[in-house]
């Protein structure tokens, strides 16, 4: 890890908050696939711990506004999605984890553009909350399926319950990854250094959220998305190929 990959991953740790702020929208949508493109050390625990402290105080802010309706079953079905995920991670060849990120980004922004509003029962919240767990602990991306389940929710509820869901599923990730083998010292430092930057990218974005147009900002976060997933399965499938030459 060179101070270069260090400062490139914080800017694109920078530029996903400042949009999550301005558009409402997943982060690590933005995040995994250029911190892919800088260096797989970051992902997925690392990201994974950077992004707890933001998850708690938003948890914490609003905990009066929680909303509490299926909680524990997209709990449950989060738990399942996480042990499934951390056991799946270990089989991933680090030759094809650049694909496997960059597939996953792409399923995260059609479900995030044209997936239709689900009702919050208990079949639908332990899928969601499976289907979540299993992203996320793979690549770090699994908000967009719990963001479906509460995009209608009043702006204060739905920031203050993903917090917390987005809070407890991160501790799970990180216990069932250091099983797996995937998070130790090396992924702690890491991630504890790329805290400022996601902070930084947060309180930056305060004053440009006003002049950004939300509508037009969204659609960027998704092409800019897709392009940098197409482009990390690209570089990946051609080392691929070049390794095996």
């Amino acid at each position: 890890m060179t101070l270069t990959m260090f400062f490139a991953g914080s800017a694109a740790v920078m530029l996903g908050a400042v949009l999550q702020a301005a558009t409402g929208f997943g982060a690590g949508l933005i995040i995994v696939p250029l911190l892919a493109l800088v260096s797989l050390e970051f992902l997925p625990a690392p990201l994974i711990l950077a992004s707890m402290s933001l998850s708690a105080i938003m948890a914490w802010q609003g905990r009066h506004h929680i909303v509490r309706q299926g909680l524990p079953a997209l709990l449950a079905g989060l738990l399942a999605g996480i042990v499934l995920g951390a056991v799946s991670i270990s089989a991933i060849p680090a030759s094809r984890a650049g694909v496997i990120f960059g597939v996953l980004v792409l399923i995260a922004v059609a479900v995030s553009a044209f997936a239709p509003r689900a009702p919050r029962n208990v079949p639908v919240s332990l899928g969601a909350g499976a289907l979540s767990g299993f992203m996320g602990t793979i690549s770090a991306i699994g908000a967009p399926v719990l963001a479906l389940l509460y995009q209608h929710e009043e702006g204060r509820a739905l920031r203050a319950t993903l917090g917390l869901l987005y809070f407890a599923g991160s501790v799970a990730m990180l216990v069932f990854l250091h099983f797996a083998g995937r998070f130790g010292a090396h992924e702690a430092v890491l991630g504890l250094w790329l805290i400022p930057a996601y902070a930084s990218g947060f309180f930056l974005a305060a004053p440009m959220a006003r002049v950004l147009d939300r509508g037009h900002t969204r659609i960027a976060v998704l092409l800019i998305s897709c392009a940098a997933a197409v482009a990390l399965i690209a570089r990946s499938v051609v080392g691929g190929v070049a390794g095996a030459g």
